[in-house]
């Protein structure tokens, strides 16, 4: 039985944005057997482009019943069918990300139509819905509406299902269990309760003991993959042979789960695992005005009371990030003669801007683990501090944030992290200085 599927929402990141239109059309294989379908309230504004995409208006879904007043019915509609969407990992993390907020767990086998047109259909140049629905001759109404693209990708699953002579969804829909290596030592039903959630996982030996962990943005998906393969080296067979037990730690978001990894590598030395580079700084990489008013890049030796742009635990390698900023960015000596003063130092501070934060003292506001809760990675004096989960309602200042950040040493790669992901997710995330 399955359960096709289609939504509009304000936005592209499940995290942040919402879901403002739902449609499902039930399907037995053969005949549609039901239908539903709702816009939805998403309790933030509708974008001009998303209405002008969609036509659905700010207007329109004031009145429209919450997700948590329709969760209950679309869940049961979804009880023990097999999700079918386009594209469906999108569709399939944002039904899964506003369950999660309302703390109900959400797992479904889910079948995705684009990766199996493409295999059924191999010969035809596109394989997005709408030229898809031309190619197969499929009658598409109300298109970039949520039940008109769900019901015309039912006739489209119909089509995949008279047409997949090598049973290509069959060997999709097996047992992800079944076609995996799993350790010998290790209960399969363990695989069963893993969650589909960005975290850490952590392998045990015997004793308790970890011997190897790593982040992942869904942890269910992440082993499975892992053990998809007989181990063919030495080191890896012997980490199969050696796992007795599996547990893990929800996160949240990739953020704080690459900052748990390195803490965990650090504090427990898994011997499966890379050990983290030493954190001990001795180098840092300063700048500072020369005598002709061009500012220029130096490494020294660190001391308390300088605060350098990056530190670095020996002179190599402070060196060589200080040749490779000079180099890739036209701040090389021989550029001196060519700016002026000016443009030399503008170009350098947009440079330098990509290595420091935002803010010395700040909050990095992100996705929680479940629910209403919201997570808060701590920088203060430009120093990774920690991290920690809340819930927005019991927080009226920014102060008392910080009673909630679980206190952590500043590991090397930290900076890097931190300042790359608020890089990728600047639209998601929000950053309050104190």
């Amino acid at each position: 039985m399955f359960a096709v599927i289609d939504l509009e929402t304000t936005g592209g990141n499940p995290n942040s944005e919402r879901i403002i239109e739902i449609g499902i059309v039930l399907h037995d294989g053969k005949h549609k057997i039901g239908e539903y379908t709702t816009l939805i309230n998403p309790e933030k504004e509708i974008s001009a482009f998303i209405s002008t995409f969609t036509g659905i208006t700010n207007a329109m879904v004031k009145n429209a019943p919450k997700f948590a007043e329709v969760a209950d019915t679309i869940y049961e509609l979804l009880e023990g069918k097999i999700v079918v969407a386009h594209n469906a990992r999108f569709d399939y993390n944002f039904i899964k990300s506003e369950f999660r907020r309302l703390n109900m767990p959400f797992t479904k086998k889910h079948i995705c139509t684009v990766q199996l047109s493409r295999k059924i259909f191999p010969d035809l140049k596109s394989h997005s819905l709408g030229n898809l629905c031309r190619d197969l001759d499929i009658r598409i109404d109300n298109r970039h509406r949520a039940f008109g693209d769900a019901a015309a990708t039912a006739l489209l699953l119909e089509k995949l299902l008279e047409n997949d002579h090598k049973n290509f969804i069959t060997e999709h829909l097996n047992d992800d269990i079944s076609k995996i290596f799993l350790p010998q030592k290790l209960r399969p039903n363990l695989i069963d309760v893993l969650p589909e959630e960005v975290g850490v996982f952590y392998f045990h030996d015997a004793n308790g003991n970890i011997i190897y962990l790593d982040k992942t943005k869904n942890i269910r998906e992440h082993i499975i993959s892992f053990f998809s393969k007989k181990p063919a080296e030495k080191s890896k067979q012997q980490l199969h042979q050696e796992i007795h037990d599996i547990s893990y730690e929800l996160t949240g978001n990739e953020l704080i789960a690459s900052l748990i990894e390195t803490a965990r590598i650090k504090h427990h030395s898994p011997r499966y695992n890379r050990p983290v580079p030493n954190s001990f700084y001795k180098y840092g990489l300063f700048s500072e005005m020369d005598q002709n008013g061009f500012q220029k890049l130096m490494v020294k030796m660190l001391n308390e009371e300088e605060n350098p742009i990056l530190k670095f635990s020996s002179k190599f390698k402070a060196e060589r990030m200080m040749h490779t900023i000079l180099s890739s960015f036209r701040l090389e000596p021989t550029f001196k003669k060519i700016d002026n003063a000016w443009l030399y130092n503008k170009r350098m501070q947009e440079v330098l801007a990509k290595f420091v934060y935002p803010y010395e003292n700040f909050f990095i506001i992100d996705a929680g683990r479940g629910g209403s809760e919201r997570s808060a990675i701590q920088i203060e004096n430009g120093e990774y501090k920690g991290f920690g989960f809340f819930e927005p309602s019991y927080i009226q200042h920014p102060e008392e944030l910080k009673n909630t950040i679980q206190h952590h040493l500043m590991e090397t790669e930290n900076k890097k992290l931190i300042q790359n992901y608020l890089r990728k997710y600047a639209k998601h995330i929000e950053l309050i200085a104190y």
